[in-house]
């Protein structure tokens, strides 16, 4: 009764649930690419493309998308012929950068995009204001920048405790009242 207040609970922020319908698609469009020999490869790098809305991964979907077709066209004209050693060394080096360089690529991205969050909003503590944010660099290095208050936000009272605080002061003033003389009648 007599100790110092306690401090409001601040909520703390959400964190982004990684659920198996997520860990599903990674695991897809990484198979996806892995089991086709590099054919498929161009799956994972559309889905970066639609997620992220940004020319280059838009640029990197249709450099892949013509890298595997052209692979794909040169294995159906080339057939049944036997290939030279160089033939196959330049496929299957293909091939590999056609898995390696798309399934990093959006493993990379779909990490970076789970851990700021992706489509969970951002949280803003109450009384956050734009103005009063600082930009701090974030944790080993990372490029993102992250906004943090300043000050902590003011804290206002609960109307509860409002209603408390003013059925204190009259009992209070009432007490005083009784103990100087001026007494009001007893109840």
């Amino acid at each position: 009764m007599y100790g110092p207040p306690q401090a409001p609970q601040v909520p703390q922020p959400p964190k982004s649930p990684v659920t198996g319908g997520r860990v599903g698609l990674l695991v897809l469009f990484c198979a996806l690419a892995l089991l086709s020999c590099g054919f498929l490869a161009w799956a994972p790098m559309l889905r970066v493309a639609v997620l992220t809305r940004r020319a280059l991964d838009w640029v990197l979907f249709g450099v892949t998308f013509a890298v595997a077709a052209g692979l794909f066209t040169y294995a159906g004209v080339t057939g049944d012929k036997e290939a030279t050693t160089a033939e196959a060394f330049a496929a299957v080096g293909i091939m590999m950068l056609l898995v390696a360089g798309p399934v990093t690529y959006y493993l990379v991205t779909e990490i970076r995009r789970l851990d700021r969050g992706g489509a969970v909003p951002a949280y803003r503590p109450p009384g956050y204001d734009h103005a009063s944010a600082v930009t701090v660099p974030g944790a080993l290095g990372d490029q993102n920048p992250y906004a943090r208050p300043v000050a902590p936000p003011p804290v206002t009272p609960a109307p509860r405790i409002d209603q408390v605080r003013a059925e204190l002061d009259e009992l209070s003033d009432l007490l005083r009242g009784n103990n100087s003389g001026e007494g009001e009648d007893r109840r």
